[in-house]
């Protein structure tokens, strides 16, 4: 099983800056199992969403005990 991140890329604009501040926000996971694909969204997007997402296959943490090695 292989777990994608759905990434909206939002520009935060700003009166004191010229050019916005891109943020990516994480709206919800695509999965893929046994060659289906599932879509499961937490959040829709509003304001300025050009209708495009992104996705990012998941990558796993390192346990704790890994990262202290």
């Amino acid at each position: 099983m292989k777990i994608y991140d759905l990434l909206w890329k939002r520009e935060e604009k700003s009166e004191n800056r010229k050019e916005g501040k891109t943020r990516w926000e994480n709206i919800g996971v695509l999965i893929e199992k046994d060659g289906k694909r599932s879509v499961k969204i937490n959040v829709l997007p509003v304001g300025d969403w050009d209708g495009w997402l992104t996705v990012v296959e998941r990558k796993e943490k390192p346990s704790q005990t890994e990262a202290k090695s």
